[in-house]
């Protein structure tokens, strides 16, 4: 029977308390319980009310200590235990052989690197001035040691309450720590700033993270081993596109190159280990076509420009109509970057999304009035106004965003993007009898071919404007 947070058993009242599901992680458990030792329930009522308490406020503690503090402050205790233990191996090694100082001299060494004070440095050097000769090499290592753990174990207390004896558990022995994966918070963390280093798109890199933080958490539910089998299972277990899950198998795949070369507890567990993440085989699914892009015909692109006109979102839906270019190159483009090329008014584009991304695009004679009034109202250096950059610095992110909403607004399905635009420009282009070559060189894109490629500067400024003067959409 209970009640109250109350239940009798065989004669005997005990207290429990379940644990919310959002702290289970951290506390390591479904529900607290202690017996009371009492058979009266009166008594008890009074006897819970401590219990309670503190594991009320270890459950509002641990709220405050995500589950990713948690493992890091466990694994912190490790690489801390590891630490000490190869510096007085190094110190024991030296002073055996004659060419270190004292057991003594390295103690204080290490309370330098560790902080050593009070109460735990006093006791240290009393005891080593009391045995100091007394003690055998693996004595004297251990009083060391213990007092080092020590002294750590208290910072470690304060900065994990919620399971203070985990960790000085750890500290005391490093083999106690158990991960529960290899994909630990510290190694995301090293892998993140060492992929920023090496000038790796940070999108990319937020991206491959988010893939890894979810293998993780997987591997960690389900108790699974980071191997073959494990990814596989895992892979069978996302909905989503085998394109995307290649994505997946790449970012694991970086994840463990860089582990192997760079991390050296990590190399000495899984060096003899195959990477789990090559040689995956991923069905392919029949009968499934993927949507391709639709390119907007000449009434859609009229529907949307009127749906907002008089706004910034009208002039960049003018803008891609008539020149093909790219949303985040539209939104880049700068008052200074309107030219004159070849006696031409043209834009220069400058920051496209590959270096063939780089050119000159003719201005369309319904485009000129709209491109002096944007030069004449520009506030700042940018063509266009926005409401500022992204974390990925895009500018075009806000306009993005208003886009998807407009088309969705007026029926157009996931098959139609911004990007459409550029699609429509170039097949326009294609039934006018442009040629394809003048088509790659006003979009940006590489005709495969080295004689262009390499060779040839192009068309030039009144040719390309030639081919877009054809053009007759808004």
């Amino acid at each position: 029977m209970a009640s109250d947070n109350l239940i009798l058993r065989g004669g005997n009242w005990y207290v429990r308390l379940s644990v919310p599901a959002d702290v289970r992680p951290v506390l390591n458990r479904r529900e607290y319980t202690a017996s009371l030792k009492t058979g009266s329930k009166q008594e008890a009522q009074r006897l819970k009310l401590p219990f309670l308490s503190a594991w009320r406020d270890a459950i509002a503690e641990a709220r405050g200590l995500t589950p990713d503090r948690a493992e890091k402050e466990r694994e912190g205790a490790y690489l801390a235990s590891q630490a000490i233990d190869q510096f007085l191996n190094e110190s024991v090694t030296q002073t055996a052989l004659g060419k270190g100082d004292s057991l003594a001299a390295s103690f204080a060494d290490l309370a330098e690197r560790l902080n050593l004070s009070g109460p735990a440095r006093q006791m240290a050097e009393m005891m080593f001035n009391k045995y100091q000769g007394q003690l055998d090499m693996e004595e004297s290592v251990e009083m060391l040691k213990a007092l080092a753990m020590h002294s750590q174990a208290d910072v470690y207390t304060e900065l994990n309450p919620v399971d203070p004896a985990e960790v000085k558990g750890i500290l005391k022995d490093p083999s106690h720590y158990r991960s529960k994966s290899p994909i630990t918070i510290t190694r995301l963390g090293a892998f993140e700033e060492y992929q920023r280093r090496r000038g790796i798109v940070p999108k990319t890199v937020d991206t491959q993270l988010s893939r890894l933080k979810k293998l993780k958490a997987w591997l960690e539910e389900n108790q699974r081993e980071l191997n073959h089998e494990g990814v596989e299972t895992y892979l069978d277990t996302l909905d989503c596109a085998n394109k995307t899950k290649k994505q997946h198998l790449f970012a694991g795949n970086s994840f463990w190159k860089w582990a192997i070369k760079k991390d050296k507890t990590f190399k000495q567990q899984h060096q003899e280990q195959a990477n789990p993440f090559e040689n995956q085989h991923l069905e392919e699914v029949r009968g499934v076509r993927k949507k391709e892009r639709k390119a907007f015909t000449v009434t859609d692109i009229q529907k949307l420009h009127e749906s907002v006109k008089g706004k910034t979102l009208a002039d960049l839906i003018m803008l891609g109509a008539y020149t093909g270019a790219r949303i985040e190159e539209l939104c880049q483009l700068k008052v200074s970057d309107v030219v004159k090329e070849d006696g031409v008014d043209c834009l220069y584009i400058r920051d496209g999304k590959t270096s063939n991304a780089e050119r000159i695009v003719p201005v369309h004679k319904d485009l000129k009035p709209l491109i002096k009034r944007l030069t004449k109202e520009a506030d700042g250096d940018f063509l266009l106004p926005a409401s500022g950059k992204n974390k990925y610095g895009k500018r075009s992110d806000s306009l993005s965003k208003q886009f998807g909403r407009l088309k969705k607004d007026l029926g157009y399905g996931e098959e139609h993007v911004f990007h459409s635009l550029r699609k429509s420009f170039i097949t326009f282009l294609q039934n006018n009898d442009v040629p394809g070559l003048t088509i790659a060189s006003i979009v940006g894109h590489e005709t495969g071919t080295i004689t262009f490629d390499v060779y040839s500067a192009g068309p030039n400024a009144k040719q390309k404007l030639k081919a877009i003067s054809t053009l007759k959409i808004l």
